[in-house]
C-alpha cells in the first residue's frame, strides 16, 4: 500500500521550499502546490469511502504509517501518521483554504516569494496537526504552525503588527507549553510501570483509561482545555485574537480564522476528549459555562464594532463557542456538528475576510459608519459580502445552517429547554450581520469615493470559490457528515 499522507505531506513540502526561491514565479509555484495538494486530498476523499464502507477504519485510523524514530529503554517516539473522518474533513478545509488564499492574493507585491512560501508553510503545519498520532510529532506539527503566522502578522500586517504578532506568539505559546506537559504527563503517568513509555496516541488512550484516576484525568483534562482553549479561543483567553485579526494581511486573517482556531477545536476533541474520557466527564459543567460565555461575549461585542474585520473577529469567538458547546454535549450528534461546524466556519469566516480586505482595498477604510449604499458600485464585492454574512447568520441552504441546526439539536436532546440560552444569543449574531448589511449594501450611495471600482478577479475569483463550497456544502452537508461519523471516536455510530 502506497503512503499516501507521507507522500501528501512531501509534495506540500517541497512545493513550499519551491516557492521561497521561486522569485517572480512564487504565486506560480504556490498556485501549483496548492491544486497537487487539494487533488491529493481529493483522491483520500474518494478512497475513504471505500475504506468506510468494508469497515476497514472500524475502531481505528485509515492510512496509518508508522515508523521508528527516537527508541530508548524507556521511551518509544514513532513518525505516525494515520487520518479519519475528522481528520479528513479538517485536511480538506487545510487545501480549499490554501488554493483561495494564494489566488485571493494574487497581487501581493511585498517580497511576494516569502508570503507565498509563509501560505504554504502554515498549510503543512495545519496538515501534521490533523495527521499526526504522536504525541512529539503533533507538538512539532502544532509549533511550526506559529512561526509563519508570526511573520505574516509581524512583516505584512498593520501599523501595530509587531505588538499584534508578538501578542498571539506569547498567548499561543504558553498555551502550547501547559498542552504539552499535560500530554506528557498522561502518557507517563498512564504508562507508569510498563517499562518504556510510548508517545503513540493509540498506545496513550488505552494507558490512560486504564490506570489513571477520575481525579488525574480531570486534572489533566483542565490543563488541556487551557492549552487548546487558547487557540481555540475561549473567554477570557481570546484577547490576542482581535488584535491579530485586525493587523494580518488578508491572507493571514483567512488562515489564522479558518484553520489556527481549527487545530485548538481538533486538538481537545482528539487528544482530550477521546484520551481522557472520565476526565472529560467531570469538566463538562465547566466546559459549558466556558462555551456559553465565548456565545454571549462574542454576540454581545460583535454589536459595538464600527470595524468591519474586527466584527468579524469577535463573531469567530461566538462561533467557536458553539463549537464547544457541541463538544460537551458528550453525543453522537453532538460531536458531528462540532466538526461540520468547524468546517463551515472555515469557509465562511474566509469569505468574511476576505470581504474585509477588499472592502479596504476599495474605498480605504473598514469603518462600517463612514461608507454606505455601495451596491450599485460594488455589486460583485456587495453580492460577496451578503453571501458571507447571510451563511454567517444560519441561512437555510447555506452551510452554515446544518451545522448549527446540529448543535442546537444535540443540545435540545441533553439538556431540553436549556437549548433556548444558546439559541436566545444566535438571534443577537443575526442582528449584528443585517445591521451591517443595511448600513454597508443599501440606501442610497454615502461618501462612496468617485474611484472606487469592483473587485479585481483574483480576488472575486477566491471569494467565489469559498461562495461556491458554502452553497454546496449546504444544499450537500451528507458529503461531509458521511465521512465525519465514520470516524472512530466514542460516541460516533459505526457505518
Amino acid at each position: 500500500m502506497w503512503p499516501w499522507i507521507s507522500i501528501t505531506l512531501l509534495s506540500v513540502v517541497a512545493g513550499t521550499a519551491l516557492t521561497f526561491v521561486s522569485g517572480r514565479y512564487a504565486r506560480w509555484t504556490a498556485l501549483a502546490t496548492a491544486i497537487v495538494f487539494l487533488g491529493e486530498v481529493g483522491l483520500l476523499f474518494y478512497a475513504f469511502s471505500g475504506w468506510s464502507t468494508s469497515g476497514g477504519i472500524l475502531g481505528g485510523f485509515a492510512e496509518t504509517e508508522t515508523h521508528a524514530w527516537i527508541h530508548v529503554s524507556w521511551l518509544s517516539i514513532n513518525y505516525s501518521v494515520g487520518i479519519d473522518g475528522i481528520s479528513l474533513v479538517l485536511v480538506l478545509l487545510t487545501a480549499i483554504l490554501q488554493i483561495a488564499t494564494v489566488v485571493y492574493s494574487w497581487a501581493e507585491s511585498n517580497r511576494p516569494a516569502a508570503y507565498f512560501g509563509l501560505v504554504g508553510l502554515t498549510c503543512v503545519g495545519s496538515f501534521g496537526v490533523f495527521v499526526a498520532l504522536d504525541v512529539l510529532l503533533f507538538f512539532l506539527f502544532w509549533e511550526a504552525v506559529l512561526i509563519p503566522m508570526f511573520f505574516l502578522i509581524g512583516v505584512w500586517g498593520g501599523p501595530r503588527r509587531r505588538y499584534a504578532a508578538l501578542k498571539f506568539f506569547i498567548y499561543t505559546h504558553v498555551a502550547s507549553v501547559v498542552m504539552l506537559v499535560a500530554l506528557l504527563a498522561t502518557a507517563f503517568y498512564g504508562q507508569a510501570g510498563s517499562g518504556t513509555t510510548s508517545l503513540d496516541f493509540t498506545a496513550i488512550a488505552q494507558a490512560a483509561n486504564s490506570h489513571l484516576t477520575a481525579v488525574a484525568q480531570t486534572f489533566l483534562f483542565v490543563a488541556m482545555l487551557f492549552g487548546f482553549g487558547v487557540k481555540f479561543p475561549i473567554v477570557p483567553f481570546h484577547t490576542w485574537l482581535p488584535d491579530a485579526h485586525v493587523e494580518a494581511p488578508t491572507g493571514g486573517s483567512v488562515l489564522l480564522a479558518g484553520l489556527l482556531l481549527k487545530l485548538g477545536g481538533y486538538g481537545l476533541i482528539r487528544w482530550a476528549v477521546e484520551i481522557l474520557p472520565q476526565g472529560f466527564a467531570h469538566a463538562r459543567p465547566l466546559v459549558l459555562l466556558i462555551a456559553l460565555l465565548s456565545i454571549a461575549w462574542g454576540s454581545i461585542v460583535s454589536l459595538a464594532q464600527r470595524d468591519m474585520k474586527r466584527l468579524v473577529a469577535f463573531s469567530s469567538i461566538n462561533h467557536m463557542g458553539i463549537v464547544l458547546l457541541a463538544i460537551a454535549v458528550n453525543s453522537s450528534l453532538g460531536l458531528m456538528a462540532a466538526v461540520l461546524l468547524m468546517f463551515a466556519h472555515g469557509i465562511v469566516s474566509a469569505l468574511l475576510f476576505m470581504t474585509a480586505g477588499s472592502f479596504h482595498h476599495t474605498f480605504g477604510t473598514r469603518d462600517l459608519a463612514s461608507v454606505g449604499g455601495i451596491t450599485p458600485t460594488t455589486p460583485a464585492l456587495s453580492t460577496m459580502i451578503m453571501a458571507g454574512s447571510l451563511a454567517s447568520l444560519g441561512l437555510p441552504a447555506l452551510i452554515s445552517f446544518p451545522a448549527e441546526f446540529a448543535a442546537l439539536l444535540a443540545t435540545w436532546a441533553a439538556f431540553g429547554y436549556w437549548v433556548f440560552l444558546p439559541l436566545g444569543i444566535l438571534v443577537v449574531t443575526a442582528a449584528f450581520y443585517l445591521w451591517m448589511m443595511q448600513r454597508v449594501l443599501f440606501g442610497p450611495p454615502r461618501d462612496v469615493p468617485a474611484t472606487a471600482h469592483d473587485v479585481p478577479w483574483y480576488e472575486g475569483v477566491g471569494m467565489g470559490i469559498l461562495v461556491g463550497l458554502a452553497v454546496l456544502f449546504g444544499i450537500l452537508p451528507g458529503l461531509l457528515v458521511n465521512v465525519i461519523a465514520n470516524s472512530p471516536v466514542k460516541g460516533f455510530p459505526g457505518p
